[in-house]
């Protein structure tokens, strides 16, 4: 009945029923038939016809506001079904290097455009990140680039290439980073993980076994022990290797290796909060370029 009730409102304005078929789109006949259902729903009259005018009936101009009330409702509650959710959850996990310097800066931009999107970061490995992903749990993984090759499900979104730099203890002096790794203890970043993979790979490729004293995935951890004297590493550059007091920072020279750090989602998921995620997360690593 909404739409003759709408014609109602229409007709009752336009005192015609060719007025009202124009303004709607209708013939006049279909104007005429929508009224006489109102009528005979209704039980009486809503219009006295006059030749080609119309008048509203004392019944009919009783009921006009009403109509008009119950036509308001109706869009109201048609519009409703096209609002957003309340709360958005978009779930994230973030490898503990990229959490500060990338994930952090990114989710505040993401927030000023997405004021009501909730998003629930999940701290873990790469692969473990990954499988969890794999499973249904995240929406997104921040993490290492795989060194395999990804499920054809699986979609990469790269964000950031990492260079790798040799940090050492600030009082240690010398620029040759060979020179230093064979005189130094060596933290190594665990080469169980993705960037640890590639750093393996690195020195099994230059035919270096530096004495090792540590093992461990955590760069934060890795830095404030070479702060703390207890050796040399060599790490992926993040921020934090910037601001760490007490360290030093060597370029590999001409042996350049990288990580790649982005985001890794399931093929027809991505959400637009996912996507704007994205997009903060590229400008935030414009933040986090090694020195020159």
């Amino acid at each position: 009945m909404i739409p003759e009730l709408r014609t109602f409102v229409v007709a009752a304005r336009t005192e015609s029923f060719a007025a009202t078929a124009k303004a709607i789109g209708v013939t006049q006949s279909a104007i005429s038939a929508q009224i006489r259902r109102l009528e005979e729903e209704f039980g009486y009259d809503l219009f006295e016809r006059t030749g080609r005018s119309v008048t509203l009936t004392a019944a009919g101009s009783r009921i006009l506001c009403q109509v008009e009330d119950i036509l308001s409702a109706f869009e109201a509650l048609r519009g409703a079904s096209r609002l957003k959710p309340e709360t958005e959850l978009l779930r994230v996990g973030a490898i503990s290097t990229a959490q500060t310097s990338l994930l952090a800066p990114a989710i505040a931009g993401l927030h000023l455009e997405l004021p009501d999107l909730k998003v629930r970061i999940v701290p873990g490995t790469s692969m473990s990140l990954l499988d969890r992903l794999d499973a249904g749990e995240l929406d997104a993984a921040l993490i290492v680039r795989p060194p395999f090759g990804l499920m054809p499900y699986m979609q990469w979104h790269p964000v950031v290439q990492q260079d790798y730099v040799m940090v050492v203890p600030a009082h240690v002096e010398g620029a040759d980073w060979r020179q230093i790794l064979e005189g130094q203890p060596f933290i190594r970043y665990d080469s169980r993980s993705f960037g640890g993979r590639t750093l393996d790979r690195f020195l099994r490729t230059q035919g270096l076994s530096p004495h090792e004293v540590i093992e461990t995935e955590d760069l934060h951890t890795i830095l404030q022990m070479v702060a703390n004297n207890m050796g040399c590493s060599i790490v992926p550059y993040i921020f934090a290797v910037s601001v760490v007091p007490n360290i030093r920072i060597l370029s590999l020279g001409d042996q350049k290796i990288v990580r790649d750090v982005g985001v890794m989602t399931l093929r027809g998921r991505m959400t637009e909060g996912c996507k704007a995620l994205i997009r903060y997360l590229e400008e935030a690593s414009r933040s986090n370029m090694p020195p020159q």
